[in-house]
């Protein structure tokens, strides 16, 4: 059996988790699966997450906290610069990640307010979208600040879905004209000259 130093198996866990989530998917990941998979007893991580859900949760909560490291990087004093940024970053982590980004985005965490950890992990990626449409639009209703984060958002969400499509159709679809992969496939070839182009338009 797989030994820890005191005080680390949550985190060895927590490690292990992301691992087996982007590898299999959420579905497959439970507590007894993660006890195989850590070499620990069937008992040990239940000291840690009382129920799948709440292992969920946590997954979930370190996959919001890296994708607002990566999309907050940009610290130019461009506001459209940093906009561009954090949307790419965005649909990056969306393609690289795209198990643990199902569980961020899906339904299996029905109400985050249950897991505050969760709940301000993920709030605080909203929030820095939010400022970085703000900074960038020059738009002073709160309202309308509201309006284009959520139009930003849904645009640069539903093109990681669009992209992911695009990376599992075999390749002879990219010759069939007049089709949307071919145009979602000219736009991945050009990505920051679409963003740009969108986001001038916010």
């Amino acid at each position: 059996m797989k030994s820890y130093h005191h005080g680390n198996l949550k985190k060895e866990l927590l490690t292990c988790a992301l691992k087996m989530c982007e590898r299999d998917g959420y579905t497959k990941l439970s507590i007894r699966s993660l006890a195989k998979e850590s070499n620990v007893s069937q008992t040990a991580p239940y000291r840690h997450f009382k129920t799948k859900e709440e292992l969920y949760a946590a997954v979930a909560t370190e996959g919001f906290n890296k994708l607002y490291k990566v999309m907050s990087k940009s610290k130019s004093q461009d506001h459209k610069k940093n906009l561009i940024s954090s949307g790419k970053e965005y649909i990056n982590f969306g393609l690289k990640n795209s198990n643990t980004y199902d569980l961020m985005f899906g339904t299996a965490i029905a109400d985050f307010t249950k897991y505050p950890t969760l709940f301000i992990s993920a709030n605080k990626l909203y929030q820095h979208l939010r400022s970085a449409v703000a900074n960038h639009s020059n738009e002073k209703d709160q309202d309308r600040i509201d309006e284009k984060s959520i139009d930003t958002w849904a645009k640069i969400h539903g093109l990681v879905g669009l992209l992911r499509k695009l990376q599992a159709v075999p390749s002879k679809v990219l010759k069939i004209p007049d089709t949307p992969i071919v145009a979602i496939n000219k736009i991945s070839k050009d990505l920051d000259g679409y963003l740009e182009r969108f986001i001038e338009k916010i």
